[in-house]
């Protein structure tokens, strides 16, 4: 079972390869061509097409045959006729492979020659998969004299995009999709960029989805119109749908407005083109992504109709920290150049945690943390191989994600959260808007705005990791407290050891709490474009963090290992034990996820003054020990 455009048909398709290949002799009906219950005479139609040295009767005497339906639920047969077609395919063939939408799994039950089948879903791609795509896009064009570290940049900027498009409950992680976008970054050009990058990329989507159902071009036009207004109401609508009733009133006030449309020929394709959803009469938008989209559209066009407009768009940016709320925002500066919008946003930016000093992570600030730092294993550069690293990573992600996605089934966006966790959402939600904002505008704003965006951005990450570590730091104290108050009851624990076993892990969790925060705004606000900001944000701070910001931007993004540059900033963190700890990290990670020569490892392992394993050491002490 499967969404729609979840990749069916081509499944369908492989299977059918993969059984010819594997010796069996398979049949594809497609399931809409069902229109009876008595198959024989479709089977032997589909034998003669497909196997012309065999008849429909020596065919069925096999005894290796399959047959792969391609989605039953187009097939308009009644609950009975389908249970007598059934019945046939499992008595006709070895093995049966039944494809259909998600929804057919709710009627599954009603059907007993369906309880010895396995019941298997197609599900979104996850980071693993996306990244297995992708690579294989790339090497499509890739010729064998490129060099390796411009192929791990293309594919780390098309991953990039894609996973800034394809999120959680926006744009839907499905093969085609995927391919969509990358074909859009592909063919983007300057005379069809009428929004920014992304904004082309989302408006890629809709124009090919509306041609597949053959929409006319000088029609487009007027179906965007259409679809800007529903965003509209339904931005407005307290279920984010329409009813009939809602749907007949939407359209004699568009017809008041501008030019009448045929509501049932339009709506009809707006359905069929998967743009629209309408189900027992309510209509609603398919995919997030388009209700954001449509949504921002018809705010961006109101904005200098009226006051109603921008206290609509005041009101989303202060409720930043919700899905809607942030991706609303985030398409109203693809649709906008107001910079009214801009000022809101950094506005709000400003206003989160503005009591807290941002982390500076100079030596005097990291006290508390130096000893620990001083304990822990002195790292070694290790031989490994990049594409297994990155396999290894996205698995993870994949795991973490599953689980994060489990945990936020749970949770209503619209239940009210406490201050504090309001604020840490409003903080990392606000990262992520600004990043797309910084990354998608840096032709476009000047370089005051550019920079006030990626300092506040930055500003606001280091004010939260200071509320983490002093939260932290309280944790561990009531922590010892009470494991204090234990061992006064129990004279036979030892308490100094678990005092220092708590303050290790406590202080572990604060080390890769601030480490795991320079990645997430490095990699939130990154670009290659955006150096010079970056360094002039840099300068005139003048602080480690910030520093060490700009290195991981320089790696991840501008593919830049630069060697005397890394060896004048570890000198620089000479004093500053901690920074030279993450400066580390933050190298080895780099190699790790890129194939990265031995003679420039050898120079980094020298420079940092750390361990170099190769594989042919490790090779020679195992023969050592044969």
């Amino acid at each position: 079972m499967g969404d729609e455009q979840s990749g069916k048909t081509s499944l369908a398709k492989i299977l059918f390869r993969d059984a010819i290949y594997s010796g069996y002799l398979p049949l594809l009906i497609q399931g809409g061509n069902i229109k009876t219950s008595k198959l024989e005479g479709q089977i032997a139609k589909l034998v003669e097409t497909t196997y012309s040295f065999l008849t429909a009767k020596e065919f069925l005497q096999k005894n290796n045959l399959v047959c792969i339906i391609d989605d039953l639920s187009k097939s308009n047969l009644n609950k009975k006729a389908k249970s007598k077609v059934l019945a046939q395919l499992n008595s006709l063939f070895s093995r049966t492979i039944i494809i259909a939408e998600t929804a057919f799994l709710f009627i599954v039950p009603d059907f007993p020659e369906l309880d010895d089948y396995k019941k298997l879903e197609i599900l979104p791609f996850g980071n693993v998969r996306r990244s297995e795509l992708i690579e294989k896009w790339v090497e499509l064009e890739s010729i064998e004299e490129v060099d390796d570290q411009q192929i791990w940049a293309k594919k780390d900027e098309l991953r990039l995009h894609v996973d800034s498009l394809v999120r959680k409950n926006i744009v839907p992680a499905k093969p085609f999709h995927i391919l969509t976008l990358l074909q859009s970054f592909e063919t983007m050009t300057s005379q069809r960029l009428e929004l920014t990058a992304y904004g082309h990329c989302y408006q890629y989507l809709i124009y090919q989805a509306l041609e597949r159902v053959h929409v006319k071009q000088d029609e487009i036009d007027t179906y965007f119109n259409v679809l800007s207004e529903l965003g509209g109401a339904i931005l407005e609508s307290s279920s984010e749908s329409l009813d009939e009733s809602d749907l007949d009133t939407f359209f004699k006030k568009y017809s008041t407005n501008f030019l009448p449309v045929d509501q049932d020929k339009v709506i009809k394709d707006l359905v069929d083109s998967f743009i629209l959803d309408q189900k027992d009469n309510i209509l609603k938008f398919r995919y997030r992504y388009l209700f954001y989209f449509f949504a921002a559209k018809k705010l961006s066009e109101s904005l200098q109709k009226g006051e109603q407009a921008k206290n609509t768009i005041q009101d989303l940016i202060n409720k930043i920290h919700l899905e809607k709320a942030s991706n609303i925002v985030l398409f109203l500066t693809f649709h906008s150049k107001d910079p009214w919008i801009i000022d809101e946003i950094i506005m709000s930016v400003m206003d989160i945690f503005s009591d807290e000093q941002a982390v500076t992570l100079e030596v005097g600030t990291l006290s508390f943390i130096q000893d620990f730092v001083k304990e822990i294993p002195d790292l070694v550069l290790e031989e490994r191989d990049a594409r297994q690293e990155r396999l290894k990573h996205d698995t993870e992600k994949d795991i973490i994600e599953e689980q994060e996605e489990a945990h936020n089934s749970h949770i209503d966006e619209n239940k009210e959260q406490s201050e504090l966790i309001e604020k840490v959402n409003k903080a990392f939600r606000a990262i992520e808007v600004c990043g797309q904002i910084f990354r998608n505008k840096l032709s476009s704003l000047e370089r005051k705005s550019l920079e006030l965006i990626y300092e506040e951005s930055l500003s606001v990450s280091l004010r939260l990791l200071n509320v983490f570590l002093k939260f932290s730091e309280s944790l561990q104290e009531e922590s010892i407290r009470k494991i204090k108050n234990t061992i006064e009851q129990n004279k036979k624990i030892s308490d100094s050891k678990i005092i220092r076993d708590i303050k290790h892990f406590y202080l572990g969790m604060n080390y890769m709490a601030i480490l795991g925060m320079l990645y997430k705004v490095s990699f939130s606000m990154g670009s290659s474009k955006g150096r010079e900001i970056y360094i002039k944000v840099t300068e005139a701070k003048g602080n480690s963090a910030l520093c060490l910001i700009q290195q991981i931007i320089e790696l991840q993004f501008e593919k830049n290992l630069d060697i005397n540059k890394i060896d004048k900033l570890h000198a620089e963190f000479s004093k500053n034990y901690v920074c030279q700890r993450f400066l580390k990290e933050i190298v080895l990670h780099h190699c790790y996820m890129h194939d990265i020569g031995f003679r420039e490892r050898q120079k980094l392992a020298d420079k940092l003054n750390i361990s170099m394993q190769t594989q042919r050491s490790i090779t020679m002490a195992s023969k050592r020990t044969q």
